[in-house]
């Protein structure tokens, strides 16, 4: 858990949330919003659990289908995606690795 400049805990939402409850509350399949969008039905239900990463091409298509905002889509995919690196050890040890090298400087 990452904490925010407040000092509570910030966890980005995961995209694939979002979409997975506009999907439920309009209730479409995912069957057929995979056939509307072109891709495969294995490829969004990746998505929708974090199995997957969104692209910018896919949170366009997801524009196009659902009028979800791709950019809004895209900017929680990096916040997500940051979180993840900061948690990642080998991210970590070289950062502090870094920090100490310019530190000396």
């Amino acid at each position: 858990m990452i904490m925010g400049n407040l000092g509570y805990p910030f966890c980005p939402t995961y995209p694939g949330e979002i979409l997975k409850d506009e999907i439920e509350y309009r209730h479409i399949s995912q069957r057929g919003l995979s056939e509307q969008m072109g891709i495969s039905c294995t490829m969004l239900n990746e998505i929708l659990n974090a199995k997957r990463p969104l692209t910018a091409n896919v949170a366009l298509l997801f524009e196009a289908a659902l009028n979800v905002e791709a950019d809004a889509l895209v900017r929680m995919q990096a916040k997500y995606n940051m979180q993840l690196a900061r948690k990642d050890t080998k991210v970590l040890a070289q950062f502090n690795k870094i920090r100490k090298a310019c530190a000396a400087l």
